[in-house]
């Protein structure tokens, strides 16, 4: 099995905008610490907010420093080392599908770490 069937595939928006299959790179995932699947640990949900399923979510980018930093930032946040981040900002794309404006750094590390669903707002 090579290193491109072995990675996570997820929806990306492609350049001219068009919703595509992209494969998370081995590199980094191997850099990244596996989170547990509770949102809580990770932000603050005392705001009206979602719980979109990730298969549902569209990342607008993915930017390697982003996607190492957020994993960072999110184990500082569940060991109580710094504030909670606001959920994932999101808009509508159709057909149920949602394209992340804010967190598609956030978003790859729950993708990484198996994670269900995620906080979003539509803000």
């Amino acid at each position: 099995m090579t290193a491109e069937e072995m990675s996570p595939k997820f929806l990306t928006l492609q350049p001219g905008g068009a919703v595509g299959e992209f494969a998370f790179d081995c590199e980094i995932a191997a850099m990244l610490v596996s989170l547990p699947d509770d949102p809580s640990l990770y932000f603050d949900l005392g705001e009206p907010h979602l719980m979109v399923p990730l298969e549902h979510l569209v990342n607008a980018r993915a930017r390697e420093r982003g996607i190492i930093n957020a994993n960072r930032h999110m184990l500082a946040s569940a060991n109580g080392r710094q504030e909670k981040r606001k959920p994932l900002t999101v808009r509508p794309l159709g057909n149920e599908l949602w394209l992340v404006m804010d967190g598609n750094s956030t978003l790859l590390n729950a993708r990484h770490s198996n994670w269900r669903a995620i906080p979003c707002s539509t803000k």
